[in-house]
């Protein structure tokens, strides 16, 4: 099962209104509704990526949906993809002529804090850690960042929004390909002059548009977020799917809920069709951590897919991301409880075949807090040195092969 979903970044609070005009902000047309587009270059994705927004190639091969699924939709080679096409140059050229504010270092992150202004960097750059825009508490403020060259984000790298700035008066206009790391968090809109590339489980809160290079996906998350003005009914810390046996077990955690009036697991063979499969009643108003689980015995052979639906009282509905479980997998692990405080339990499935099964943990930053051999099916750690906070975890077999990765939320 692949995890999906590292929201580093404060998704919940960042809401964009794309009516608003800032300034200093691109005209992004038609493909203000994109998640992700390219003028030229193929579309690719393997895996269960999930994306909220339109997406598309104006001229290219398109593959991978599914096993993808998309909220939104899908323009290839036709008048949509034509107009998008011109709006990203325009949009691109007139982020190339503006003006720097201030030229900064090729390499951004580790906890570095940078406030609204428009950014220079002069050639091949890259992020590492934590990046911190601080919006100096206005909803207006506008970052601008124009790199001259080809742009890259290491494993588990963020960008992390606070005081009011948010994703939708962030701008990347990348001289350049772009590659978004493994399990790394990002935000804001990305005009690429290049192929734009999301390694493994890597998220993007934002849009990525190219006006020339493919788009290549591997079990992603992008969303070009809510325009929703009301509270979010409920704030989900993770939800996953596991093979117990031939059974799945669901979980799910809320950090927050406000008129909640149940949950739905729905199931489906390709990612795209699905069906109801068991309802749970949520808490309707709740401000603690809530854990929820069920377990579905009629699996299908192969892959299932699942996807949670949180219905309010007043009938209106929402879909979070989408899981899956392989029953052909060598491998499948628990790891509980999430969040965690003083121990994490950790429980491996089918182990009959693995000679070599190493667990990584990582907090936000990327730096390496556990790395540890596994050779028993229940093991328990001891976690009360960790500090509040994310943490990821990558489970090895045979020295180099990731099995399984995910996010985990230490509560001490």
């Amino acid at each position: 099962m692949k995890s999906s979903l590292p929201l580093v970044i404060g998704f919940f609070a960042l809401l964009c209104f794309p009516n608003v005009t800032f300034g200093q902000k691109p005209d992004l047309g038609t493909t203000t509704g994109f998640a992700l587009f390219t003028a030229t270059g193929a579309f690719g994705n393997v895996e269960a990526t999930n994306i909220t927004g339109n997406i598309g190639t104006n001229a290219g091969a398109f593959t991978g949906f599914p096993p993808g699924v998309v909220t939104g939709q899908i323009h290839v080679a036709d008048s949509v993809s034509l107009q998008a096409a011109t709006d990203a140059g325009i949009a691109y050229s007139y982020l190339d002529a503006m003006t720097c504010d201030t030229v900064i270092g090729i390499t951004l992150g580790n906890n570095q804090v940078l406030a609204p202004n428009i950014y220079c960097l002069g050639g091949i750059s890259s992020l590492n850690g934590n990046l911190i825009l601080d919006g100096q508490g206005s909803p207006n403020a506008l970052f601008i960042f124009k790199i001259d060259g080809a742009f890259s984000t290491t494993s588990l790298s963020t960008v992390t929004l606070i005081d009011s700035a948010a994703w939708c008066n962030v701008f990347w206009q990348i001289n350049g390909a772009v590659s978004l790391g493994d399990s790394s968090a990002f935000a804001g809109t990305i005009l690429a002059n290049g192929a734009i590339s999301l390694l493994e489980s890597a998220f993007l809160l934002g849009r990525g548009l190219s006006t020339a290079g493919a788009i290549s996906l591997q079990n992603n998350v992008v969303s070009i977020g809510t325009q929703a003005t009301n509270p979010l009914p409920i704030e989900l810390l993770s939800f996953s799917a596991s093979r117990v046996g031939e059974d799945v077990q669901l979980n799910w955690v809320t950090a927050s809920e406000t008129n909640n009036n149940y949950f739905t697991v729905e199931r489906s063979k390709d990612g795209i069709s699905f069906e109801e499969i068991l309802q749970i009643k949520g808490a309707k108003n709740s401000n603690t951590v809530l854990y929820y689980s069920a377990m579905d015995d009629k699996p299908y052979n192969g892959t299932s897919y699942y996807r949670l639906k949180q219905t309010d009282i007043n009938g209106e509905f929402k879909y979070e991301n989408v899981v899956e479980v392989n029953f052909k997998e060598l491998l499948t692990i628990s790891m509980y409880p999430n969040p965690f405080s003083t121990s994490l339990t950790m429980m491996i499935h089918d182990t009959a075949q693995i000679t070599h099964c190493t667990l990584c943990m990582y907090n936000a930053l990327g730096e390496e807090v556990i790395n540890t051999l596994i050779s028993k099916q229940l093991t328990v750690f001891e976690t009360g040195n960790l500090l509040s906070g994310i943490y990821f975890y990558k489970m090895f077999i045979n020295t180099n092969q990731v099995v399984q990765s995910g996010k985990l939320v230490s509560q001490q």
